[in-house]
């Protein structure tokens, strides 16, 4: 969509374009992390604020002289909560995430790093909004890699924040706890159902893509109830 940007934290955005989005990709896991605001208001929305990206995030808020409104995670995974706690502390933003994933902001986690606890200011409901300025997400609940996995949407701008849900020709991994594969496949299939084509999917890791470039096997998925991909 030509009034849109995605860059790579790098160089300020581009004056004149409606909703503006920058995504950088931290820490050993390559965690996406997103800053995205109006293009007209000094508000913007931090989403998954991964191993590291605490000060280069707000570096690009000061750039783009803006003021961090909330901290939002997908999910509660180690990689994309990471620098919540810093973030917050030099942001002074809440946090928000879904209920059933604000157990893992506890930092307790299987691969030896050491994460300050912190807990959710707000949580993030299904068929709640997120409000950011003049951006309105829908938050949509879809479960799958973990309990409390979610995906904002906003539908005038064509734009879907998938986290873990949904990559280019494939989902998140259903196998680590709290996953499962079939709330996994019920989550592909209500955005295949829901989502219209042309929308915009920005991945938590990886490059985007857009619904209409997956909807082959997400109709797939959605028919059967399985997670597999149609054969090429």
């Amino acid at each position: 969509m030509s009034d849109e940007i995605v860059t790579r934290h790098r160089g300020p955005a581009i004056a004149g374009h409606a909703v503006r989005i920058e995504v950088g990709s931290f820490g050993p896991w390559q965690t996406n992390g997103y800053l995205v605001w109006d293009g007209h208001s000094s508000d913007a929305l931090v989403l998954d604020p991964g191993m590291g990206a605490a000060d280069p995030l707000m570096e690009r808020v000061r750039a783009n002289g803006l003021r961090v409104h909330r901290i939002a995670n997908s999910h509660g995974h180690i990689d994309h909560i990471f620098d919540n706690t810093p973030l917050m502390r030099a942001s002074g933003a809440p946090l928000a995430i879904h209920p059933e994933d604000e157990y893992r902001l506890s930092g307790v986690n299987s691969y030896g790093f050491e994460i300050e606890p912190v807990m959710a200011s707000e949580h993030l409901h299904d068929g709640e909004q997120l409000r950011i300025g003049d951006l309105v997400f829908d938050i949509l609940h879809t479960p799958g890699h973990t309990e409390g996995s979610v995906c904002l949407y906003e539908e005038r701008r064509g734009l879907l924040l998938s986290g873990d849900t949904l990559f280019p020709n494939g989902w998140g991994r259903t196998d680590l706890p709290g996953g499962s594969e079939e709330q996994m496949a019920a989550s592909i299939g209500r955005l295949a159902r829901s989502i219209p084509a042309g929308v915009r999917v920005l991945p938590g890791h990886g490059p985007e893509t857009t619904i209409e470039r997956e909807l082959p096997w997400m109709q797939a998925v959605d028919s059967t109830g399985r997670l597999v991909l149609p054969e090429p």
